[in-house]
């Protein structure tokens, strides 16, 4: 397999991981063609600027991505467990990863994940690099943490490296008092 086509499953491969594994009828995955075709999956409409999204985020007037009001302590929860979830990734803790998701029949499924994960941490060295992160939406119990993030991703036996820049939006429940990750949706930049 050539280099280019190798970067480029690569980060289709990881387009996958990072929107879940949950089953079909989640909103947790994304198609592998995704990642593929470098158009990524577009979640913003054009009017979304100045106003809310299809998804609820709301924006500014210069589009940015607006803050949610949320209690000082809950956001200080919900960012440690986002940090979390990004380290377990970056440092391969499969246990500490699995053990921040929710799982269920509208959740993840733990054995699918665990096969993925495994999948993606035995072929590649995948390093998330969160640039910018805003917890977008929140009520009690529930909350949406945006970020834009750089993904590098690198194939140990060639050494190929690919870096691309993505949106992704992190969907978090309240569950027994802890903060679990529900859904995940990235979206790469064309």
């Amino acid at each position: 397999m050539n280099r280019v086509l190798k970067a480029s499953f690569a980060a289709g491969l990881l387009a996958v991981v990072l929107a879940g594994c949950s089953d079909e009828e989640s909103t947790n995955s994304n198609s592998a063609d995704d990642g593929l075709t470098g158009e990524g999956q577009e979640t913003h409409s054009s009017e979304g600027i100045g106003g809310e999204s299809e998804e609820g985020i709301m924006f500014d007037e210069e589009g940015n991505v607006e803050s949610a009001e949320v209690p000082a302590e809950v956001e200080e929860e919900i960012l440690a467990v986002f940090d979390e979830y990004i380290k377990t990734f970056n440092n391969k803790d499969l246990e500490g990863y699995l053990d921040l998701l929710l799982y269920g029949e509208d959740y993840y499924n733990e054995e699918e994940e665990r096969a993925a994960l495994e999948e993606v941490f035995n072929q590649f060295d995948v390093h998330r690099e969160v640039v910018e992160q805003t917890i977008s939406g929140y009520e009690e119990g529930s909350a949406q943490v945006f970020t834009n993030m750089e993904l590098t991703t690198t194939d140990p036996s060639s050494e190929t490296e690919v870096t691309r820049e993505g949106r992704q939006v992190t969907v978090l429940k309240e569950v027994d008092g802890e903060w679990k990750i529900a859904s995940i949706q990235f979206i790469a930049a064309p």
